[in-house]
C-alpha cells in the first residue's frame, strides 16, 4: 500500500510515557499514514502496552508494523531501521517518550503537498514536570535555515520535521549507528542541504518532554566526547567537498566552538585544557559566535589560561544554575 507519510517510532524503557504518545499517534486527523514502531530491545513493557492501546483503534491495526531488533543498537540505528521498511511518501520521527498535537499529520503533510515542499518544520513546546515554553523556528529561506542549524542558533533535531523519503535514500544520508551524541546535528543539515524546498508550520505541534534534563554537571564520558568530535569532523569535511563551503565555514566553527565550550564544562577539570585545545580553528570565530553567558565566559578563562578560575566559575554556575532551574519549575 502506498502511504502518504511513515510514522517512525524507537522503542526502549519507555513504558512510563508510551501510552500519552500512542494515542496521540493513533488519534491523527490524517488517516493514511503508516506506523512503523522499531523494539531496540527494550526491557519493560513498551511493545506490550503498544498492542494494548492498538486495539482500542481497530482502523490503524493494518497499518501497524513492529519491528524488533535482535541486540540494543541505540537510536540512531533504530531510525535507519525505520527510514529503510516505511513505504510512505514522507517520514515523520517521534521519540516514544515525546507527544504530538492530534492534527500535526494532517498540517504537517497539507503544507508539503501545497508548497511541494522536501522538509516541513513546526514549532515545538518544551515542557517540564512543572513548566513549558514554546520554541519556535524562524527562517526566511533554506540557506538561512541550514548556517543557523550549523551555527546552533536553531535546533537540529528531526523530531519536528517531515522529511521527504528519497533525501535520505536519493542521497545516502543516514544517522550514523553507534553515534549516541550529536546524531540528529550530522544528520539534518545534509538533509537541508539537499532539499529543493523548506517549508514551515507555524504552530508548537511537537511536544518534547524534558523530564530528566535540565543539568550542566553532568559528566561526559570518552564515548560521548569521541562521538561528538567524530560528529564535528564528519560535518566539517562534509561541506568542505560542497560549493557552498565557502558561505557555510564560519558557521560550521561557531558550532564547533560552541559544542567544545559545553563540554568543557562537563568533562573533569584536568580534561578542560585538552577539550578547549581542540578544534583550535574555531577559536578564530568566537567574536561573532552567539555565546551564551556561560559559554562566553568559559571561553574567555581557557583563552587567557585561567583554568584554576574556570573550575571556580563552573562549579558556582552550576549551583546558581540548578536553583534558577527548581524554581521555574525545571
Amino acid at each position: 500500500m502506498k502511504y502518504d507519510v511513515s510514522v517512525l517510532v524507537p522503542v526502549h524503557n519507555v513504558s512510563k510515557f508510551i501510552e500519552r504518545c500512542l494515542r496521540t499517534l493513533f488519534g491523527q486527523t490524517y488517516d493514511n499514514i503508516q506506523y512503523i514502531f522499531v523494539n531496540d530491545c527494550t526491557p519493560d513493557q513498551s511493545i506490550e502496552i503498544i498492542e494494548k492501546v492498538l486495539n482500542e483503534y481497530p482502523q490503524r491495526k493494518e497499518h501497524v508494523k513492529i519491528i524488533n531488533h535482535d541486540k540494543n543498537r541505540g537510536l540512531a540505528a533504530a531510525r535507519n531501521t525505520g527510514i529503510e521498511n516505511a513505504e510512505g511518501e514522507y517520514v515523520l520521527h517521534i521519540d516514544s517518550d515525546d507527544y504530538i498535537e492530534l492534527d500535526m499529520v494532517e498540517l504537517m503533510f497539507g503544507k508539503a503537498k501545497e508548497e511541494d515542499a522536501d522538509i516541513v518544520v513546526c514549532d515545538f513546546n518544551i515542557k517540564w514536570k512543572q513548566t513549558q515554553k514554546i520554541a519556535s523556528q524562524h527562517f526566511t529561506d533554506k540557506d538561512q535555515y541550514l548556517r543557523d542549524i550549523l551555527n546552533t542558533k536553531a535546533m537540529p533535531g528531526v523530531v519536528n520535521k517531515l522529511i521527504r523519503r528519497s533525501l535520505y535514500l536519493n542521497n545516502n544520508i543516514f544517522p550514523f549507528e553507534g553515534i549516541n551524541l550529536g546524531e540528529d546535528y550530522v544528520t539534518t543539515p545534509k538533509l537541508i542541504s539537499k532539499a529543493r524546498r523548506i517549508s514551515k508550520v507555524n504552530k508548537p505541534l511537537y511536544h518534547y518532554i524534558q523530564y530528566n534534563e535540565g543539568s550542566y554537571t553532568a559528566i561526559m564520558n570518552q564515548k560521548a566526547i569521541d562521538d561528538l568530535w567524530f560528529v564535528l569532523n564528519e560535518l566539517y569535511n562534509y561541506f568542505k567537498s560542497t560549493k557552498e563551503f565557502s558561505l557555510l565555514k564560519n558557521d560550521l566553527l561557531k558550532g564547533q566552538l560552541i559544542k567544545k565550550l559545553d563540554v568543557v564544562g562537563r568533562v573533569n577539570n584536568e580534561k578542560r585544557r585538552e577539550i578547549f585545545e581542540t578544534f583550535s580553528e574555531a577559536n578564530t570565530v568566537a567574536s561573532e559566535a552567539d555565546l551564551s553567558f556561560r559559554q562566553a565566559i568559559t571561553y574567555k578563562l581557557c583563552a587567557s589560561n585561567q583554568y584554576q578560575l574556570l573550575n571556580l566559575f563552573l562549579s558556582t554556575f552550576d549551583k546558581f544554575f540548578r536553583l534558577v532551574q527548581k524554581l521555574k519549575g525545571r
